[in-house]
């Protein structure tokens, strides 16, 4: 695989489009959402494999199997990474 991503860089990956578009950390923390391709991440709910499962709250993302592999869940906050990506996006001009 020629382009490895972190859990965080993944975490990232599952928001971007999202806050690009201008959807709100309330939104995002109430959709619950989650990816399973090339990453397992999500927004709440349970992280890593049985019996040990994680509670993840709904303004946390947890990543568990990146890079074609399990990994321990990695947690990050949900604010953080949504202002870090809104402090790269550029906001449309009015006039």
């Amino acid at each position: 695989m020629d382009n490895l991503l972190t859990p965080r860089e993944a975490a990232k990956e599952l928001i971007r489009a999202y806050v690009e578009r201008g959807d709100s950390l309330e939104s995002l923390q109430c959709g619950f959402m989650g990816a399973y391709t090339d990453y397992h991440a999500q927004i709440g709910g349970y992280a890593g494999e049985l019996p040990n499962l994680i509670k993840v709250k709904s303004d946390k993302i947890a990543v568990d199997y990146i890079n074609e592999q399990v990994i321990e869940p990695q947690i990050f906050s949900l604010k953080e990474l949504f202002d870090e990506i809104k402090s790269g996006v550029k906001q449309p001009a009015l006039f």
